[in-house]
């Protein structure tokens, strides 16, 4: 069932399927009407904006507002945002972004009496991922999806992938109990700290991903780990792009 559905929504081919013959989803192929959940996540998702006083939103989401839209950062890009929820960008914009972007827009509307009258970035307290808002349940794929890859791209190329953060707009830290801490706004309110501790004799190494505590009133749990996830993407195709682009002279 997991499968078909993934065939539906265009994430996976029949003949990927090992109880299908070739013949048989050849003729089942043609009977299949496959949808992009993503664009349909993101129509759904701007009805929900259209109802939402974005313009009054600015600077709870740590964005201006410029000619009657939100203007904001997400890892180093600026975005754009119209009250009716169209996001736009210099260059290419991918799905992954204008579904955080909007999600990140309604739970905070949602979360506005308690931001305003807390004023939850005030101070800096940093946690772990397990315990903020329904954490705990999404503990073991976040991370699987987040912590573990990121440690993956450090442990095998640390020096390319800090240079990547950096470009992403990291700052270095210095007070936690590794010398690989950074601090990185992800969302304008959603700051992380990214901790790795390279191995050592007798010891794995770990990555550590802290929030701060109010990280889920600007994105629920589920919506985090697409966060991290898009993240790590992020840092694998400037990666990628830095080993194809030609040495200078």
């Amino acid at each position: 069932m997991p499968f078909a559905f993934s065939v539906l929504k265009g994430e996976a081919e029949l003949s990927e399927c090992p109880e299908l013959s070739h013949e048989e989803a050849e003729m089942l192929g043609g009977s299949i009407i496959k949808t992009d959940w993503r664009e349909e996540l993101i129509l759904k998702l701007r009805e929900e904006v259209r109802d939402i006083p974005v313009l009054e939103l600015g600077g709870d989401i740590g964005a201006e507002i410029r000619d009657g839209k939100l203007f904001l950062m997400c890892l180093g890009r600026p975005f754009t945002v119209s009250p009716d929820g169209d996001i736009t960008t210099h260059g290419h914009i991918t799905p992954w972004i204008k579904i955080l972007l909007l999600h990140y827009i309604r739970t905070t509307y949602a979360n506005l009496d308690y931001i305003r009258a807390i004023n939850p970035n005030a101070t800096e307290k940093w946690v772990s991922y397990s315990e903020l808002k329904s954490g705990m349940v999404k503990a073991t794929s976040f991370a699987r999806e987040g912590e573990e890859p990121l440690k993956e791209l450090l442990d095998s190329d640390p020096a390319n992938v800090e240079k990547v953060l950096e470009r992403l707009g990291v700052v270095k830290r210095c007070d936690f109990p590794t010398t690989s801490a950074w601090l990185l706004r992800l969302l304008p309110k959603v700051p992380v700290i990214l901790l790795y501790w390279p191995a050592e004799e007798g010891f794995p190494s770990k990555v550590k991903i802290l929030f701060n505590p109010s990280a889920d009133r600007f994105l629920d749990a589920e919506a985090i780990v697409f966060l991290i996830e898009g993240f790590i993407k992020n840092i694998e195709v400037l990666l990628y792009l830095d080993k194809k682009r030609p040495a200078g002279p």
